[in-house]
């Protein structure tokens, strides 16, 4: 055997082991982070983050309910679902999903806001669907508390949820009409870009997803994917201005791909 032969054999095992990871492996290798924030206003309470479910494009059920129960298993005092449950709003496991949501709901009081991929003109553009209503039905018919412009109060924590900011029914001014101050804003909005549309409002936290984390990372370089125009805010606990942005991986995988970047189940304790 040549030494180019013994080259081109070795890159190809290489390759095909990354490959198999990413495919295979990763997307099942759930990470269950714990992050601290300080929150004043808020008292210590424990909230279960979980966001990009992406349904059925890549990930089973089965698959996904790894992910929700680890995270279960942390008692969270409340858990905020933010977008992406699905990637098309036909064809996906409505049972599967189903069943998820009313695990988390059962758990916990559990709050949700939409994505891009359920419904809405963004979706509309690739042939989706304009209508948001299937998966508002969906969610709220499992047990969860859809925030679709609305608010609501949990033991003095106001929690603001707005619909996704591509699919036209982002109402913030809708959203935060009744919200009630007593305490710290807790905001829940898929898209991060939001936050400047966002920034007159009054909130101090913002979770969110969209990002996938870049989903396919190289080691020591910019994500090469993130469908955000503000790059700066990829997967984590941010400052900005005079708040704070968290922005989970996501626990899906679409098209069953992960690289250098697991899907994450996110756990903060408020202090």
């Amino acid at each position: 055997m040549t030494r180019r032969t013994l080259l081109t054999l070795s890159f190809a095992a290489t390759a095909s082991t990354g490959v198999s990871w990413a495919r295979f492996v990763e997307p099942n290798y759930f990470e269950l982070t714990h992050t601290r924030v300080r929150l004043p206003g808020a008292r210590p309470m424990r909230i279960l983050h979980i966001s990009d479910i992406h349904m059925s494009d890549g990930m089973s059920a089965a698959e996904l309910e790894i992910g929700f129960r680890a995270g279960l298993s942390q008692k969270p005092d409340f858990i905020c679902l933010t977008g992406d449950f699905v990637s098309e709003t036909t064809g996906f496991d409505r049972e599967g999903l189903s069943r998820l949501l009313r695990s988390a709901a059962a758990a916990a009081p559990t709050y949700a806001v939409l994505g891009n991929h359920d419904g809405g003109t963004w979706l509309a553009k690739w042939g989706g669907a304009r209508s948001t209503g299937l998966m508002q039905d969906l969610i709220r018919s499992s047990g969860v508390n859809l925030l679709h412009n609305q608010c609501a109060v949990l033991d003095g924590l106001a929690l603001v949820g707005v619909g996704d900011y591509w699919s036209g029914q982002f109402a913030p001014e809708e959203a935060f009409a009744s919200a009630e101050h007593t305490g710290a804003t807790i905001l829940l909005c898929h898209n991060p870009d939001a936050k400047s549309r966002l920034r007159h409002f009054r909130w101090d936290l913002m979770l969110s997803g969209h990002t996938h984390g870049g989903q396919v990372r190289v080691p020591g370089v910019t994500p090469l994917w993130v469908p955000t125009a503000d790059k700066r805010f990829i997967a984590g606990l941010y400052g900005w201005e005079d708040r704070q942005l968290f922005i989970t991986r996501g626990a899906g995988s679409p098209k069953h791909v992960r690289a250098f970047c697991r899907p994450e189940i996110s756990v903060l304790d408020l202090v």
